[in-house]
């Protein structure tokens, strides 16, 4: 079995109790040496006193004066019971023994070769060495007769296996106490790893490794930008192509709120709302998006956000060409239609010999047509819009209804700072719900005046503002509901599927344009709606 086959928790559980064994087999064993020092330091020290007060003695200065030490030998016996030491010695100049607590060695020589400083240099002071008895730590302090001259030497010594027994004591308490630490800490780690794993959602390291790697190529292979933050709206996470679409530098903007990097971020909305967004518009860093956005959910809380987006440009030719695709669909079936009436008319006068009315039939339809063609060209100097309203004109006389470009419309080329195609969106969306109004009140009313059925648009470019309005006699503004609230996303007046968007949108690109819309009722009946944009970009 290898280290990498067995699970995180058991391998938390095998190092954690590992590292607190050494840690703490550490910790005893400095204890035990400190406790050892300073215990040796304090018995060399209470057995240097001992010494000290000995060779001061006069008693002890006249038996090594006189050679006599018999009557002293229980006494000194006697006194090395009551202190605890292993020995007093009591030797001459010679460092032969005088008191000794063994009778065979008195009058023998001292062992452990330490006297030198004593005998030779009248010093006091604490050694270790081995005698006779062990091996002892020692107090030794020079004996001076009357004149000062150096006549022997006492030693007081307590064996170190006996400084041993007095430690053992503390040693098997803090054994005891490594075995009660370990356990614990067992239990302990147990407990953090299971703990850790759940936040990881079960999986183990080298998982969590290769899922990383991963992500990370994933991240940077993918054409769409991808970012994340978290619930305190800190940028977590960015890709490549991210940094590239906005232009940022992404290890300066790493780990720092993402409103300090991208000002017009509003990513945090979602962490307050915890709803998705997709396929919506949105402008940062100068930059026109198409985004999705979701909240990040870990056990039923919000914990973040991620948004990933696509700059608009590089849609805008699929958008375009769908967007003309459809015109062109509208304007051809309209057409058809229309066509298909007036060839079974010019049929029908052929058939009965009155060709001077077929030709003033299809003298009347070229002149229709090249009529609202020159007409268009020369008031809207955008091509995009102009073809967007020829074929919504074909398609309101396709529906029964009629669309008017009011007289005083005018647009001239438009600056960098407007996109056509955003105009033809409001445009086109406005249109088309004041279709749906009108074709309401006829559907659902028996005798509509043909002014009724009138839709009219108004396109202006007079003073700083490029001014859109479409009008339409339809079934107006719901009484139950406020004009501002019809500008939300999925909410709208009809009953279908998949509406609310357009009015969302509208609102949405004349708030990015730094412009707004207005709702009105008009006149008796339906909805007079206008747009301003600003013709240049407001600083």
């Amino acid at each position: 079995m290898s280290w990498r086959t067995i699970s995180f928790r058991k391998r938390m559980l095998v190092i954690m109790t590992l590292s607190g064994l050494i840690e703490l087999l550490l910790l005893v064993a400095a204890g035990f040496t400190y406790l050892k020092v300073n215990q040796e330091h304090e018995m060399g020290e209470k057995a240097l006193g001992v010494a000290r007060f000995l060779a001061e003695s006069e008693i002890v200065i006249e038996m090594v004066e006189a050679q006599q030490p018999e009557p002293y030998q229980e006494s000194f016996r006697a006194l090395t019971k009551a202190i605890g030491a292993a020995f007093i010695v009591i030797g001459d100049n010679q460092g032969v023994r005088l008191i000794h607590p063994v009778d065979e060695r008195i009058g023998k020589p001292m062992k452990g070769g330490d006297n030198q400083r004593a005998l030779v240099e009248g010093q006091s002071y604490v050694s270790t060495a081995r005698g006779s008895l062990g091996y002892s730590v020692r107090g030794k302090a020079a004996i001076f007769d009357a004149q000062g001259n150096i006549i022997g030497v006492v030693s007081v010594g307590y064996l170190l296996d006996r400084l041993q027994d007095r430690i053992e004591p503390f040693l098997a308490f803090l054994i005891l106490m490594v075995v009660v630490v370990v356990v614990a800490n067992a239990v302990v780690s147990n407990y953090a790893s299971r703990k850790f794993q759940r936040a990881i959602l079960g999986f183990e390291p080298e998982e969590i490794g290769r899922l990383y790697g991963e992500l990370e190529v994933t991240m940077s292979t993918i054409k769409e930008g991808v970012l994340s933050i978290d619930a305190q709206g800190v940028l977590r996470s960015i890709n490549r192509s991210a940094c590239q679409i906005l232009g940022i530098d992404r290890d300066k903007a790493l780990n720092k709120p993402l409103t300090d990097t991208l000002r017009d971020s509003d990513l945090y909305t979602v962490l307050e709302t915890g709803q998705e967004d997709h396929d919506i518009e949105i402008f940062l860093n100068h930059k026109r998006l198409i985004a999705n956005r979701s909240p990040i959910f870990v056990e039923g809380k919000i914990v973040g956000a991620v948004s990933s987006f696509r700059l608009r440009d590089e849609i805008n030719e699929l958008t375009e060409q769908l967007s003309q695709t459809k015109e062109y669909a509208d304007l051809l079936r309209s057409q058809t239609h229309e066509h298909r009436n007036k060839l079974n008319t010019i049929s029908g006068l052929v058939q009965m010999g009155e060709l001077e009315a077929v030709q003033k039939l299809i003298g009347q339809e070229t002149a229709h047509y090249q009529a609202m063609i020159e007409f268009l060209r020369d008031t809207i100097k955008d091509p995009l819009i102009a073809g967007m309203l020829l074929g919504k004109t074909e398609r309101a006389r396709e529906l029964g209804l009629q669309l008017v470009l009011e007289e005083g419309s005018r647009l001239e080329p438009l600056s960098e700072w407007l996109n056509s195609e955003d105009l033809v969106t409001i445009l086109g969306n406005l249109i088309d719900n004041a279709f749906d109004a009108t074709l309401s009140v006829i559907r659902n009313e028996s005798n509509v005046a043909s002014e009724r059925r009138n839709i009219e648009v108004s396109v202006s470019d007079y003073g700083n503002e490029v001014i859109l309005e479409v009008s339409d006699h339809g079934c107006g503004l719901p009484e139950n509901i406020e004009p501002q609230t019809l500008f939300k996303k999925g909410i709208s007046t009809k009953s279908r599927q998949n509406r609310g968007v357009g009015l969302h949108l509208v609102n949405q690109l004349a708030t990015r344009y730094h412009g707004h819309v207005e709702m009105l009722p008009n006149t008796e009946h339906g909805t007079r709606i206008t747009v301003y944009l600003p013709k240049e970009e407001q600083v």
